[in-house]
């Protein structure tokens, strides 16, 4: 909090955010200039792989790093100990995302996909260094579950419990990449770059395992949001974290029923086709 001729003033979210994580807040702004690049790319090169312009898929992670890294500076100023353990976390997020990026971007350079891409020994190995850098993600994520389990944030009991099941609900999310692999693709019911709704191309005539991962991973989100506004509220206290419950529960069962559908073969989005 800084002082301008006695008058307290707030701290920008900016500075907010780098004073709770600062290498993890400076790795999601390089993101967004990344994604800046990308989008150029995308403007001026018209080659497509699987439908879409070849520069999108790694602009969507550009973007999706950005606002997960962002997101854990975040929850892990939450906490200020154990300091190793939060810095363990972080450099591990880090470097799997910088290895995800990398990967994905040069696949695209090279003109060819990235994901499922065992065509050639090199591109099977790519494949092989994304799931790992996805498995080393995921385990960083489980170390800041464990550290969120030993800690309660004081008088925010909903707020703690959102970020609790956030990230529980984001490994569920994670963990289903393994079902993608087996599928040999993202798509179920057809190959995979058919046609799909604006932007996120998410299949409209197939099922699309994307869908209940999106909803999954993006838990970390939702759920501490709802429980930090739970705990704006005027509710008791066994009020506030039996609705953040409820409401992480119900949005567990959303990405369940997504991939339900999607493994049956079923379009969320038909009325698009």
């Amino acid at each position: 909090m800084t002082t301008l001729e006695g008058v307290r003033l707030k701290p920008s979210a900016w500075t907010a955010l780098h004073q709770r994580g600062p290498w993890l807040t400076r790795f999601a702004v390089a993101h967004m200039v990344i994604l800046a690049a990308l989008l150029v790319l995308m403007a001026c090169d018209d080659r497509q792989i699987s439908g879409v312009n070849i520069w999108l898929k790694p602009a969507k992670f550009a973007l999706s790093i950005s606002i997960y890294v962002a997101t854990m500076a975040w929850l892990l100023g939450e906490v200020k100990q154990p300091r190793w353990l939060i810095g363990a976390i972080t450099l591990i997020i880090l470097a799997s995302m910088s290895l995800e990026q990398i990967l994905i971007t040069l696949q695209a350079a090279r003109g060819t996909t990235s994901h499922y891409n065992i065509a050639t020994p090199f591109d099977s190995a790519v494949f092989s260094l994304m799931g790992f850098g996805v498995a080393t993600n995921s385990f960083a994520a489980f170390l800041a579950l464990l550290l969120f389990c030993t800690r309660t944030i004081t008088d925010r009991p909903a707020y703690t419990w959102g970020i609790r099941l956030g990230l529980a609900i984001f490994l569920l999310g994670s963990a289903q990449g393994f079902i993608m692999i087996a599928n040999q693709g993202h798509t179920v019911g057809l190959a995979d770059g058919g046609p799909g709704i604006p932007i996120l191309a998410w299949s409209n005539q197939a099922g699309d395992l994307r869908i209940a991962h999106f909803i999954g991973i993006h838990a970390i989100q939702v759920l501490p949001l709802a429980g930090y506004l739970l705990d704006r509220g005027s509710l008791r206290i066994w009020t506030r974290v039996t609705l953040i419950w409820i409401i992480s529960l119900a949005y567990l069962a959303l990405g369940l029923g997504a991939l339900h559908d999607a493994l049956r073969g079923q379009s969320w989005f038909a009325a698009w086709s």
